[in-house]
C-alpha cells in the first residue's frame, strides 16, 4: 500500500491556517482604527481589543505599532500597483481633461476605499522604497502616456509620469491635512493643476 508523502503536501496545516487569519484579524482591526481615529491615537491595546484578542497575542504577531502600520503601508503600495495597472488598462478620452481628471480620480477612488490610507503616509513611519521599487509604476504611467501619445519618447514619457505621480502624491499631502469640506476645492484645483500639465504632454 502506497503512502502519500506528508512533505509534498501542499495543503497548509489547520495550525498555519488559523495563524493567517489571526494575523489578518490584527491588520483589519488597526486598518479600523487608524482610519477613524489616525495613526497617533491608536494604541496596541486598543488593536487587541478591537480584534478580540489579548494584547499577550498581539505582540506574538507584531513587536510594536510601527512595525504593524509598516506591514498596512507594504500591502497599500503594493495594492496601489495593481490598481494603477487596471486602471489604466480602461479606455481613456482622448480629452486631455478627461484624461487628468481620470487620473485624480483613480487614486482618490483607492484612498476612499483604505480609509487608513492616508493616515498611514502622514505618520512618523520613516517608510521609504527604493528607486527601482517605485519604478514599475512609473513605467505603467509612462506606458500609458505612450498610447495617448504614440510620438512620445521612452526617456520623456518616463520624466512625465515622474511629475504626474508627485503631483498626486502633492495633493494627497494637501487632501490629507484638509477639513472634509475643504477636500472637494483641493480636488478641483488640482485637476486644474492636471489638465495644464497634460495640455503640455499630450498638445
Amino acid at each position: 500500500m502506497r503512502v502519500p508523502s506528508t512533505s509534498a503536501n501542499p495543503r497548509r496545516r489547520p495550525q498555519q491556517i488559523r495563524a493567517e487569519v489571526r494575523r489578518a484579524s490584527f491588520l483589519q482591526a488597526a486598518e479600523q482604527l487608524f482610519g477613524s481615529l489616525g495613526y497617533e491615537a491608536v494604541t496596541m491595546t486598543a488593536i487587541a481589543e478591537h480584534a478580540q484578542a489579548s494584547i499577550g497575542t498581539l505582540y506574538d504577531y507584531f513587536p510594536d505599532k510601527p512595525a504593524l502600520a509598516l506591514v498596512l503601508i507594504t500591502q497599500y503600495t503594493h495594492e496601489a500597483e495593481a490598481h494603477w495597472a487596471k486602471f489604466l488598462q480602461r479606455p481613456l478620452s482622448r480629452g486631455k481633461a478627461s484624461i487628468a481628471d481620470a487620473f485624480i480620480e483613480g487614486i482618490l477612488e483607492f484612498v476612499r476605499d483604505r480609509p487608513a490610507y492616508l493616515p498611514l503616509f502622514g505618520a512618523p513611519l520613516g517608510y521609504a522604497r527604493s528607486k527601482a521599487d517605485r519604478e514599475p509604476l512609473r513605467r505603467t504611467i509612462a506606458t500609458a502616456l505612450q498610447n495617448l501619445k504614440p510620438g512620445l519618447t521612452t526617456d520623456r514619457a518616463f520624466l512625465k509620469a515622474q511629475v504626474i505621480v508627485e503631483i498626486i502624491k502633492g495633493m494627497l499631502s494637501v487632501y490629507r491635512q484638509a477639513t472634509p469640506t475643504d477636500r472637494e476645492g483641493i480636488v478641483d484645483e488640482f485637476k486644474n493643476v492636471m489638465r495644464l500639465y497634460f495640455t503640455d504632454t499630450l498638445g
